[in-house]
């Protein structure tokens, strides 16, 4: 075999060289390039204890070189040892402290130790010195780093900063939409992007996020012609059709999300969740054949799609077979334990079916572990109102009542259950309340219980409300 390092072009070449010098205890020459090729070929494969093994060979050579002083860190950095990592750093800095790769590579070690604002430092430091094509990935870093602080305005000024030098880059539009959802501003962002379009109007990311921030703002019909231009412009970007079909969804038009979801096959082979989308259109449209098919073909194309086990519980419900729905929506439930919304439908499906003892015991572990869900309590009280319990369905909103201090569909539902127990008086002097300040949720009311459009009383504060 050649000792010549002129030989061998490619990292694979390059190892192959390494690994027959330590094997005939031999001592080859590799140039500084060639070791960090050989250094980096093993990180990439999780070989630590041979990058290890190259570097120590790389030092006898090359004892004082700072490259490999930072392949250390990063090979220090990947083993976990970050606290020995940063301290060859600081040795480094004190003799370059304008070392680009030093001055990123320690913001990263304190970005993996959690120390984010010390990571922003260096960040910002090498920000000033980097080169022309790290610039906006180094924007970017510093507003991962704000992101991990939970300082997002912070992040998206900086993201700003990124986008005003590189308007193109597509990354940083992505992240700054992400920022701009994290910090609950959809307004916000969709004045931005709107902005932003005006001076890049071909600019097909910025369509698509401002799609996305119309969609949180329930501007479905804007959404939909964003998403239109930004498909004008990249004819097979998948994400935009997706979320088009979304938007026809929220109005209704399932056929014509039918077909722009037809449309994304073109460009991208559909996966789970497309089909499980395509399903639930077709359940919409009460074809439940094919929606049964499409749900098939989403867990066929993934076996752990939670969504589609609950669309085919959801059909057998809406076919009248509540207990061959059960054993799907079970399933689902295992697949997102941490979702209550499975068990909640579980529990309306056998109250369907009077299992009222099965759906309460469900309600009753559902609050318990989920508190903070104000939908696991209306389930809860629902049951024991069902099952003709109404004690214990208003006392299951009063408990809610603690957790969920403002809620108003909570308050509403003690009404119907004081109602249900004669308390009239009580009843009428909580809707009153109730009604002048949140009046907004009085259709969810009605169509819970309509027998209160009967009541006299209830007529005559609306009455009196200016709610007719």
């Amino acid at each position: 075999m050649s000792d010549d390092p002129s030989d061998y072009h490619n990292t694979g070449d390059l190892i192959s060289r390494f690994e027959h010098m330590i094997q005939q205890n031999e001592s080859y020459y590799f140039d500084v390039e060639q070791l960090e090729a050989i250094i980096d070929g093993y990180q990439a494969n999780l070989s630590y204890q041979k990058a290890i093994k190259a570097l120590e060979y790389a030092y006898s050579l090359f004892p004082d070189n700072t490259a490999l002083i930072i392949k250390e860190v990063q090979l220090l950095s990947g083993i976990g040892q970050l606290s020995k990592a940063l301290s060859r750093l600081k040795v480094l800095e004190k003799f370059e402290p304008n070392n680009e790769e030093m001055l990123l590579t320690m913001a990263a070690v304190y970005s993996q130790l959690r120390e984010h604002n010390k990571a922003i430092q260096y960040y910002k430091r090498a920000l000033l010195i980097c080169s022309e094509e790290e610039i906006d990935d180094v924007y970017l870093e510093i507003a991962l780093e704000y992101e991990n602080l939970e300082q997002y305005e912070k992040a998206i000024d900086t993201l700003k900063k990124g986008i005003e030098r590189s308007p193109e880059n597509e990354t940083l539009l992505y992240e700054i939409a992400y920022c701009f959802e994290l910090a609950g501003l959809p307004a916000v962002c969709a004045i931005y992007f709107q902005q932003f379009i005006d001076e890049h109007p071909y600019s097909f990311a910025a369509w698509y996020n401002l799609g996305n921030a119309f969609q949180k703002l329930d501007r479905s019909e804007e959404s939909i012609e964003a998403y239109d231009y930004c498909l004008a412009i990249q004819s097979d970007f998948a994400p935009a059709y997706y979320n088009k079909a979304h938007a026809l969804f929220k109005l209704e038009k399932y056929s014509e999300a039918l077909e722009v979801l037809e449309e994304s096959y073109v460009h991208e082979p559909p996966q789970a969740p497309i089909f499980c989308h395509v399903g639930e259109c077709f359940e919409k449209l009460n074809d439940y054949d094919k929606a049964l098919f499409y749900y098939h073909k989403s867990i066929e194309t993934d076996e752990y799609w939670a969504d589609a086990y609950l669309g085919i519980g959801v059909v057998m419900d809406l076919q009248g077979k509540l207990a061959e729905a059960i054993p799907f929506l079970d399933k689902a439930i295992d697949l997102e334990s941490k979702n209550p919304d499975y068990a909640i439908y579980k529990m309306e499906v056998l109250v369907k079916m009077e299992k009222f003892a099965e759906s309460i015991s469900l309600g009753e572990k559902l609050v318990k572990e989920f508190p903070e869900n104000e939908e696991t309590w209306m389930a809860l009280a629902d049951a024991f109102f069902k099952y003709g319990n109404n004690e214990k369905a208003l006392d299951t909103m009063l408990e809610a009542t603690l957790v969920h201090l403002s809620n108003p569909d909570i308050g509403y539902r003690r009404a119907v259950y004081l109602v249900e127990l004669g308390k009239i008086q009580d009843a009428q002097e909580l809707l009153h309340y109730l009604m002048q300040n949140e009046s907004a949720q009085l259709s969810e009311l009605e169509e819970y219980y309509p027998k209160i459009l009967q009541l006299p009383f209830y007529i005559q504060l609306k009455s009196d409300l200016g709610l007719v």
